[in-house]
């Protein structure tokens, strides 16, 4: 145990009656803050008496602490910044998209506990739903209506709407309609434009690197070579539709992209299952004209310069 963890509930203590001072009666807390409670409650206590003790707490009747159980998934695993997977209802911590593919991730047996927990749903609504959902399990209709619920709850109908199509479109996007959405889209989809001297005759996992899929080219060959990373194209039986397929990178080679990206200067790319980036490609020419820059274009233009009369 460190120094700060031994001392953490003494300065948690203090907390409370520097709050206490502007008449912060009760405090509430995790089951796990207990100790951090009662001792903040003793302190406040012991220096209540005191002539030091403003106006305003002399008003109040005593200090309060109130717990509730941890929020903790059918395995036993709590919620939170500890155990690394905080969800905030701050949007520009947690964008509503975030939000949305988080809840959609729970545990079918965790799902109708926290539809019970989260939304106000009537009870005979989430039991309906629970069965449809053991019908198809596959489909996921509790997850996704839990988060349909709680996004609205947090950031609004008309958000949790978007969120909730945009969402679809990065599973299965339709290509025309995946166009229109990423225009302007700051959450989600992605719509990038990189130079042909990036693309032309680069292997996947380069491309990756230079879209800003991969932390590097190695990252990004590892990311192939996983199975983690993928290519969408059009479906020859939905062409005119422009519905996506995406397939696994490993094994396309540069030139399969090379084709790709001659027949419609798109490349649809993902990598997880939700992160999905449109590219443009554009000559060298039009990419400096809109004074763009991407992973490895600076070296390009060096080796360019270098060479140059």
């Amino acid at each position: 145990m460190s120094y700060a963890e031994f001392t953490y509930p003494l300065l948690q203590a203090y907390d409370w009656w520097h709050l206490y001072q502007s008449g912060v009666q009760v405090q509430i807390g995790g089951s796990d803050q207990y100790g951090n409670i009662v001792a903040g409650s003793d302190l406040i206590k012991h220096l209540t008496p005191r002539s030091s003790t403003s106006p305003e707490t002399k008003q109040l009747s005593g200090p309060f602490g109130l717990t509730v159980p941890l929020l903790t998934t059918a395995a036993g695993a709590k919620f939170g910044k500890s155990a690394g997977n905080a969800i905030w209802l701050n949007k520009s911590m947690t964008s509503p998209f975030e939000l949305y593919g988080f809840l959609v991730g729970s545990a079918d047996a965790d799902v109708e506990r926290y539809l019970k927990l989260f939304t106000f749903l009537p009870l005979d609504q989430i039991s309906a739903v629970m069965a449809e959902h053991e019908a198809d399990p596959g489909q996921r209709k509790a997850q996704h209506l839990l988060a349909r619920e709680v996004v609205d709850l947090v950031h609004g109908s008309e958000e949790a709407e978007n969120t909730q199509n945009q969402h679809k479109l990065s599973r299965r996007p339709n290509l025309q309609s995946l166009q229109a959405k990423a225009e302007g889209s700051k959450e989600g989809l992605n719509r990038i434009y990189l130079p042909q001297s990036l693309v032309h005759n680069k292997p996947p996992a380069r491309i990756l690197y230079h879209a800003g899929l991969a932390k590097s080219n190695s990252d990004g060959t590892r990311m192939v070579n996983s199975g983690g990373a993928y290519i969408g194209s059009q479906s020859e039986e939905n062409e005119s539709e422009g519905e996506l397929e995406f397939r696994s990178l490993k094994g396309v080679t540069a030139s399969a992209v090379a084709e790709m990206v001659e027949k419609s200067n798109v490349l649809v790319l993902r990598t997880g299952k939700w992160n999905v980036k449109l590219i443009e490609v554009i000559s060298d020419v039009e990419y400096e004209q809109k004074g763009l820059s991407a992973p490895g274009w600076e070296e390009i233009v060096a080796a360019r310069d270098q060479t140059s009369p």
